[in-house]
């Protein structure tokens, strides 16, 4: 140990090390000084040897000091070993040294992967927890159930004791808070004013602030329960922002003695921006919100009156897409750089909101046609149709969806089936939910089978798979609309449940019928027939 210390430091092993002679690659012997004074040292072993002199070269003292070192991969020490000398009190023999050189080594692997584990175990908590705020940003849950979630992932990253979240509303310069947690967090959401203090600072600078001594910034004057502070506090502020600029302020409080950092504000930005899409994700759901209920609306306005129902179809075409397509364009448009430089993560985040409104976009669609299947207005386009040649068409479009699961998809039929008459585009797209059924639920590599024939006068299509298959408790209700018979695999490829009942409805306006057998983890079959002659149903 070092003179009149009980431990050694970083410093003082370097010192002696600097004095030692290197008696291996890891290995250094600190022979001790004549005259030294063993009184000014701790942790001496042999208290009455410290005053004899060393009789030979060879001799181990009691001063003397033997450092074995650990060393990164950069030749970097972190850390030591100072055994204890040698049983005979002589010094180091070569194989002494050599065995140490090898605890070196093995002890300098095991303290690296023992950081490197430690940094790959934060590095995993960080992106589980973007992960479950990730998710609960993509839920439409209450925006402040949103962004409790996101605090309490951020907090296990990056201890606070408060946390507030405020929404900037410019144009009635005012800061709103819409979440806070902590002993003030009723005063802070009764605390609606001007964008001004240090949240007002941040949204109006668009950059992240760290306060040190919150008693000391002129700034924190005004923030909920200050006055009644002893211990001042640091605070972190981060500006949220979206697609139009700063929406909001995300602040952090906690203890002065533990001061925020700015690697603990590089993991913060990410939860930030999850905020900021939050927000964002919030406005548009109202707007999309309000839109729905003028639909409403209107529907109510005109259900009693049966000459404005196409009318009503339109309107709610116009409600619904209008904002819809607005938003696209501006996504698109962002996406593009037209307004400004866009980075990989916003390419990611831009994505991710193209891929929603497009999916809101095509389930208006479905309702529609659903609404007008209910209403009885659906008006079908009767002509002569192949419908060999429909379904081929229909597996080659779908062609790249095949090939990504490395399905195998065998047609049973050439081009001999009778023509018929009906609506060309709805039987494509019923064949074409079939056979997308069929390759989305079966997996990677499976085999599809389509076959045709002649069943009761009527032309019988099939479609076969070998995938995931129906449980037997959801046979009856597989054609109900809205009903999901897996939500696992739902969730994934975006589906509502009404594919199956739209399909139906329109075999069965062409006087042809559809069913199917299905067998969990077996595979599924589903069958429509399409009669010789057209029956026009109404």
């Amino acid at each position: 140990m070092r003179k009149g210390t009980t431990s050694s430091s970083r410093e003082s092993i370097t010192a002696d090390l600097a004095n030692a002679e290197r008696i291996g690659a890891h290995t250094y012997l600190l022979k001790a000084e004549p005259g030294l004074n063993g009184s000014d040292y701790y942790s001496v072993l042999h208290p009455d040897r410290v005053k004899l002199p060393r009789e030979k070269p060879d001799d181990w003292h009691e001063l003397d000091v033997l450092y074995v070192v650990f060393e990164d991969a950069e030749g970097k020490m972190v850390g030591f070993l100072e055994p204890d000398g040698p049983g005979d009190r002589k010094l180091p023999t070569q194989a002494l040294v050599r065995n140490l050189e090898i605890f070196a080594g093995v002890a300098s692997i095991a303290i690296s992967n023992a950081r490197l584990v430690g940094a790959l175990n934060r590095t995993v908590k960080l992106f589980r927890a973007l992960l479950d705020t990730t998710a609960a940003i993509q839920e439409p849950e209450d925006l402040k159930d949103t962004l409790k979630t996101i605090a309490e992932r951020l907090n296990e990253l990056v201890p606070f004791d408060e946390v507030s979240f405020y929404l900037v509303d410019w144009n009635r310069n005012l800061l709103i808070p819409i979440y806070a947690s902590g002993p003030y967090a009723d005063d802070v959401m009764a605390d609606i004013g001007p964008i001004s203090g240090l949240a007002g600072s941040v949204a109006r600078s668009g950059k992240v602030d760290i306060v040190e001594d919150s008693i000391a910034d002129p700034r924190v004057e005004d923030i909920p329960g200050i006055e009644d502070l002893e211990v001042s506090q640091t605070m972190l502020a981060i500006p949220l922002k979206g697609k139009h600029g700063v929406e909001g302020v995300l602040e952090l409080y906690r203890d002065k003695s533990r001061k925020f950092t700015s690697v603990e504000y590089a993991v913060a930005e990410p939860f930030a921006t999850h905020a900021a899409i939050a927000l964002e994700n919030a406005r548009l759901r109202e707007e999309l919100k309000n839109n729905l209920s003028s639909v409403q609306k209107a529907y109510e306005d005109m259900k009693d009156l049966d000459k404005m129902k196409d009318s009503l179809v339109d309107t709610i075409s116009h409600e619904l897409r209008t904002p819809l397509t607005t938003i696209l364009g501006y996504i698109e448009m962002a996406n593009a750089g037209m307004y400004g430089d866009v980075t990989p993560k916003m390419k990611e985040k831009f994505s991710a909101i193209l891929e929603q409104v497009n999916r809101i976009n095509a389930l208006t669609s479905a309702m529609l046609e659903m609404s007008r299947l209910q209403k009885k207005t659906l008006t079908l386009d009767f002509e002569e149709i192949n419908l060999a040649m429909l379904a081929k068409e229909v597996i080659h479009e779908l062609e790249r969806e095949i090939q990504t699961k490395s399905h195998t998809v065998t047609v049973l039929f050439g081009n001999e089936l009778p023509i018929v008459q009906a609506d060309r585009l709805r039987v494509h797209d019923v064949i074409d939910n079939l056979v997308s059924n069929a390759i989305k639920y079966t997996n990677p590599g499976g085999k599809i089978m389509i076959g045709a024939d002649i069943l009761a006068g009527k032309v019988h299509i099939w479609v076969k798979d070998n995938g995931v298959g129906i449980s037997q408790e959801d046979h009856d209700k597989i054609f109900d609309r809205f009903f999901l018979a897996d939500a696992g695999l739902v969730r994934e490829d975006g589906r509502v449940g009404i594919g199956l009942y739209t399909s139906r409805e329109v075999i069965r306006r062409h006087g042809g019928e559809m069913w199917f057998e299905s067998k969990k983890g077996v595979g599924s079959t589903f069958h429509m027939t399409l009669p010789l002659k057209m029956v026009h149903k109404t």
